[in-house]
């Protein structure tokens, strides 16, 4: 899909915040689920991801941790916090509406009618 990272853009945190609600993860892992989940239509960059993990920690949103992998190699994990969980919650009560927006300026199922 072209431009899919334009896409997400706005959504980057919450994506990562909804991951962070399921388990713990790393960078890695969570970009690999929303390719997966998307069957490979979104990506998200190393560096966009980096920049969201890195603004939700500064935010109070996520808390890393540091864990030895299966192979003994350390791996940054990141877990959400109460305040995270509490921004996804409220961004979930607005999705409904930004959804259905979204689909009606996109879609083209919106009537207006001009005041010339």
């Amino acid at each position: 899909m072209t431009n899919s990272g334009e896409y997400m853009r706005g959504f980057t945190d919450f994506i990562v915040l909804s991951i962070l609600s399921k388990f713990d993860s790393y960078g890695y892992e969570m970009s690999k689920i929303i390719e997966e989940v998307s069957d490979q239509h979104f990506q998200i960059t190393e560096a966009a991801l980096y920049f969201a993990l890195k603004r939700l920690a500064e935010d109070g949103k996520i808390t890393s941790y540091k864990e030895n992998n299966k192979k003994g190699m350390s791996r940054r994990y990141y877990q959400i916090t109460p305040q995270g969980i509490a921004a996804l919650h409220a961004f979930r009560q607005d999705w409904v509406q930004i959804e259905n927006t979204l689909s009606s300026l996109v879609g083209g199922r919106f009537e207006y009618i001009r005041e010339d």
